[in-house]
Order: C-alpha cells, then sequence, then structure tokens
C-alpha cells in the first residue's frame, strides 16, 4: 500500500473500535482476510469489486469518507442522502503542476480536469479534514474562493473548523517489531555491517532522490560500507504511471557505477507488513525534494514511518515536517539540491555514533504526537454527531434590492438615497 491506502486502513482501524467500517478499493489487493490487517470484527475490507458493488456499500452505510477524487468515477454517490467526509490530505493539484512540467497539453488538461472534480468534491462536502494547519491555511483559502466561507457558515462556525479539521497521518500506538530479515545479509550487495540510508516511499516527480545519489557517490570510496536502498520504485496503484523521476535515479546510479553496488531499487513496491524489517534495518532515513509549490503544503507520508522507528532523518527544507525534524533534533533539514551538504550530513552521520542517537532520540520524541488514535479525533467526533453544512450556493453579484435592503439596515433611507446612483452604475455594469 502506498500512502492513500494507508491512511483510509489506518483510520479506519481506529474507527472500527466505535463504528462498523467497511474499506473498499476497486483494486484487488494481495492482503487476503481483513483480519490480517485489524482483527475486529467491526472491521471490513472490500477490494476489487465493481461500481454496483460500491453503491449498493454505500446505500447502507450513514456517512462515506472519501478521497477528493472518487465522485468523478462513482457520481451517484454524491446524489445519495449520506453524509460526505472529504479527505484533503493530499493537495495534488500542485503534484500535478510537477508531475506534467514538461509535457504541455497534458498538464494543461489535467490540470483544468482535476480543479473541476476537486471543486465538485468540496462543494459537497459536510466535513472535510486535511494533514496540517499549514495544509489547512490552503484549504481555507480555495474554499473561500469557492464562496463556502459564507455568513451562513460564519454563524455556524466561526473558526470553521465544522468545515475542514486537521488528521494528520498517524503512526501505530506499539513500537515497531521485526517480523523477518530486512535488507542487511538478503539484498545481495548489503551486507550485514553495512551503513545503509533508507528510501522509505515511492520516488515522484517533485522528489529529489538525484542529490541523494550523487552525494553517496562522493562517499563510497572512503566509506565502502555506505549502501542507499529505495524501498520503492513503482507505485503498486496500477493507475499510477512509472515516474520519469525513478527512471532517472536508476540511469543516474548506472552511471556513476553504483547499481547494485552502493544504490539498491527494490523494482516494485515493498509490502506493508514487510516495511518494518527494512525501518529497523536502515541506520538513516532520507528524503529530499525540490523548491515547489507542492513541497511547501506536502505531508510526507513516510517521514512519519521514519519517526516511528526511531531512525534519524536527513531531509530537504520546504515543509513543516522538516521544520520538525529541525526542532525536535530528529535529523537535519538541508537546502535544496545541494549536494555539498548532503555529502557533509551523511558523512557527520557516518563518523558520529552518538549524533546518530541524538537524531534518534528526538525522531522518538517527535513521533508521540502522530499516533493514530490522536488524530483521528476530529473524524471520530463528525461520526459521533453528524451534520449538514448550511446549503452551497455560487457567489453571485447581490441584486439592486439585496443591496438596496443591505444599505438600509446600514443607515436607513438617508444612506439608499446618497448611496442609490452608486448601486445602479455597479448593476448596470454587470
Amino acid at each position: 500500500m502506498a500512502g492513500p491506502a494507508i491512511r483510509c486502513v489506518e483510520l479506519a482501524k481506529q474507527l472500527s473500535d466505535e463504528f462498523d467500517v467497511t474499506v473498499f478499493s476497486p483494486s484487488a489487493t494481495d492482503i487476503g482476510e481483513p483480519a490480517k490487517l485489524c482483527p475486529s470484527p467491526f472491521f471490513h475490507l472490500v477490494t476489487g469489486k465493481s461500481k454496483s458493488a460500491l453503491y449498493r456499500l454505500a446505500g447502507d452505510s450513514d456517512i462515506l469518507f472519501i478521497q477528493a477524487n472518487v465522485l468523478k468515477p462513482y457520481p451517484a454517490l454524491s446524489r445519495m442522502d449520506k453524509y460526505i467526509i472529504v479527505d484533503l490530505y493530499d493537495p495534488y493539484l500542485l503534484s500535478v503542476l510537477a508531475q506534467y512540467r514538461q509535457d504541455s497539453p497534458s498538464a494543461s488538461a489535467s490540470y483544468s480536469l482535476m480543479h473541476k472534480v476537486l471543486e465538485s468534491h468540496m462543494v459537497r462536502a459536510d466535513f472535510s479534514v486535511c494533514a496540517s494547519e499549514r495544509q489547512r491555511d490552503y484549504w481555507l483559502g480555495r474554499y473561500c474562493s469557492l464562496g463556502r466561507l459564507n455568513p451562513q457558515m460564519y454563524e455556524m462556525d466561526q473558526g470553521f473548523r465544522k468545515l475542514l479539521d486537521v488528521v494528520p497521518f498517524g503512526l501505530p500506538e506499539t513500537p515497531p517489531v521485526s517480523s523477518g530479515p530486512g535488507m542487511k545479509g538478503q539484498i545481495p550487495g548489503i551486507g550485514k555491517n553495512d551503513f545503509v540510508l533508507l528510501w522509505g516511499g515511492g520516488i515522484w516527480e517533485w522528489f529529489d532522490p538525484l542529490t541523494v545519489i550523487r552525494a553517496t557517490s562522493r562517499l563510497v570510496n572512503e566509506y565502502p560500507q555506505l549502501k542507499l536502498y529505495f524501498m520503492g520504485f513503482k507505485s503498486p496503484n496500477p493507475q499510477v504511471p512509472l515516474m520519469e523521476m525513478a527512471v532517472k535515479a536508476r540511469a543516474l546510479s548506472e552511471e556513476l557505477q553504483l547499481l547494485d553496488r552502493h544504490v539498491f531499487f527494490c523494482n516494485s513496491w515493498t509490502s506493508y507488513e514487510e516495511r518494518v524489517n527494512y525501518l529497523l534495518d536502515a541506520d538513516v532515513a532520507v528524503s529530499a525534494h525540490f523548491d515547489l509549490i507542492e513541497t511547501h503544503f506536502s505531508f510526507r507520508t513516510r517521514i512519519l514511518d521514519y519517526l516511528w522507528a526511531g531512525l534519524p532523518i536527513l531531509t530537504t527544507f520546504g515543509d513543516q515536517l522538516a521544520d520538525m525534524v529541525q526542532s525536535y533534533r530528529a535529523g537535519q533539514a538541508l537546502p535544496y539540491g545541494d549536494v555539498d551538504a548532503w555529502e557533509q550530513a551523511i558523512g557527520q552521520l557516518l563518523r558520529s555514533p552518538e549524533l546518530v542517537q541524538t537524531f534518534r532520540l528526538g525522531a522518538r520524541t517527535m513521533s508521540a504526537g502522530f499516533k493514530w488514535s490522536k488524530v483521528v479525533r476530529p473524524l471520530a467526533d463528525f461520526c459521533r454527531n453528524p451534520y449538514r453544512l448550511p446549503s452551497y450556493e455560487r457567489v453571485k453579484m447581490p441584486s439592486l434590492v439585496q443591496r438596496a435592503k443591505a444599505v438600509y439596515s446600514r443607515g436607513g433611507k438617508n444612506l439608499v438615497l446618497k448611496r442609490g446612483k452608486e448601486i445602479l452604475q455597479d448593476i448596470l455594469r454587470t
């Protein structure tokens, strides 16, 4: 499972303590019995089924919790008399800009399409959640431009938490426990005593694995035990294509004569159940990205896995989690695309076991605020007491009568006479 699926499953597991919850995916999985993920009898997993199967499940439910692209393939969900929660934790429009940067026709078409798809979800939502307060600022701006931060919504909730609250990505309650071998001594070329940098997720267009690979190449002559392992090469979601950046990362590793000697790729995807063994086998976790608007509003889900495992983290400046990594001394945030800085930071950790332990302690301390049982609370509160938001209406210029009434309420007949000419001119201009 990639981040979106992990989030759905883990939130459903938490909610199943109080509610009967079904997770639906149109794609088949190899997970098997739902009990493999969650022993609760109120947790259900349905995968690889048809549109009609989803509509039947939705018809039997009270609340639908959907990602912000679901109403496009399943439009009938919006017409059901159900409470709808929209998960906005992924500001994917900003990812589209990065993904299709070199393909102008695809960029324009994809952005326009997904912009309208996103709007259809935001105007239908009875409640929505995002991953951080920084993201919430972004989404409130979008809600304002749509006209949902209106006087009726303000009367209902002046803080707009009933419209949009924060549900970050979370962490398991219990510390990670190894269930089998990881990389060391198992992946050909990675020995039991090697020093492993772990890239814990996919390689998308907005990520910068190239800087990390180049920094690694500078250090391997002095530190032949240094290895860099990428846990994901192609997304497990069949609808997500292989990213060009993944191809570039492999090509650069081969060009620098590092491939399968110091840089290694899991050619498919490391399974959710097995990832713990790779996390516990790693010495340092890495995540690098570019100076993009996507970075500023992102919430890197794999950073949470790093925190869970108490790994020292080397990442790039620019997002909220990077700021927290710095403040908690859970690792180090580095400048964009700065190979020298990455070389120095990796070298420091290779030479200083004490610094590694300092960063491990910081990571464990930072992880305490991200337990799934804590982050799920706004979602659980809505499920306990669901509500409808004020009905949505597109913002239009007020009519002459509406403006006259508003002016009269503020200053009576004299103000109406004083402002009448201005009001009439505005109406005629529109």
